[in-house]
């Protein structure tokens, strides 16, 4: 990483945390505390060590989010208890406990970066300070889903090819806030273990002319977005999971999903193998 990128990091992050030093998963005025998951002891390299989850409406669950975060599950989801979602199931696999689930419905990695409500995106800081658990502690593993929705809603998807500097504010690409939200997450979270996720299959609808590849208005299919991800990933020394390839597919979306686009029980068993694998083949 270039030392003018990190350094700008390291500024933000300290103005930041001073700004907003609530931002931590859980806010000041939640009613109760929230729910988490202690270690199932299975033995692993990872019993014991803590996790925590940046994502979207496929990573939430009602009471295992910060309070005033956008709930997709349980609801009508196909996926009636938190025992059946993907991360809960990873947890349990590797032994690790959560330390943070700050996942957010109806949000997408791109956005205002200065945000600091339940909606804010994946690259705002308050999103990645909610990493933190509630009594503070950093998590030893970071994993990342999001991107489906700047996907959906035609972000533009810019183009990596090198570690740049990033400013505050709206990044104009995907490519840009995928990589703000990746510095901010290295910056703040050293020590943790980063893992980013390919996208899997979501069909909205358009094809590429000639081809029957789904594509959004901007002629962007999945692939292009993941082909991002990866190379984000490894320009800053993430890991990368391949869920794009973990068996659900444009063919079979009615299947392994609940409305084409959330997993069910049994997609997200597929959801959470593919990730399990991957962590402990690390």
């Amino acid at each position: 990483m270039k030392k003018g990128v990190k350094f700008t990091a390291l500024a933000l992050a300290a103005s930041l945390m001073f700004t907003y030093p609530l931002c931590n998963g859980i806010t000041a005025d939640a009613a109760a505390p929230l729910k988490t998951v202690e270690s199932s002891n299975v033995p692993t390299k990872y019993t014991g060590m803590s996790l925590s989850i940046l994502g979207d409406s496929l990573s939430t669950f009602n009471d295992y989010i910060a309070r005033d975060y956008n709930i997709f599950y349980p609801g009508n989801s196909g996926i009636p208890m938190v025992e059946g979602t993907w991360w809960y199931q990873v947890l349990n696999a590797t032994g690790m406990r959560l330390c943070s689930n700050a996942s957010s419905a109806n949000t997408n990695v791109t956005g205002n970066s200065l945000a600091t409500d339940g909606s804010a995106p994946g690259c705002s800081f308050r999103r990645i300070m909610d990493l933190k658990g509630a009594d503070g502690t950093s998590p030893n593993v970071i994993v990342i889903y999001m991107g489906v929705n700047d996907f959906a809603r035609d972000i533009p998807l810019g183009s990596f090819k090198a570690p740049s500097l990033q400013t505050e504010g709206t990044p104009a690409t995907f490519s840009s806030a995928y990589e703000l939200m990746l510095l901010k997450i290295k910056t703040l979270y050293p020590d943790a273990a980063v893992y980013c996720c390919t996208l899997f299959a979501r069909d909205p609808g358009l094809r590429a002319p000639g081809t029957n590849t789904p594509v959004n208005r901007n002629g962007d299919s999945i692939m292009d977005f993941n082909k991002q991800i990866r190379a984000i990933a490894a320009a800053y020394g993430a890991s990368v999971i391949d869920v794009y390839n973990c068996g659900i597919t444009y063919d079979n979306l009615s299947v392994f999903t609940s409305d084409g686009v959330h997993p069910n029980l049994p997609g997200a068993q597929l959801f959470a193998n593919c990730v399990t694998a991957a962590l402990v083949n690390s």
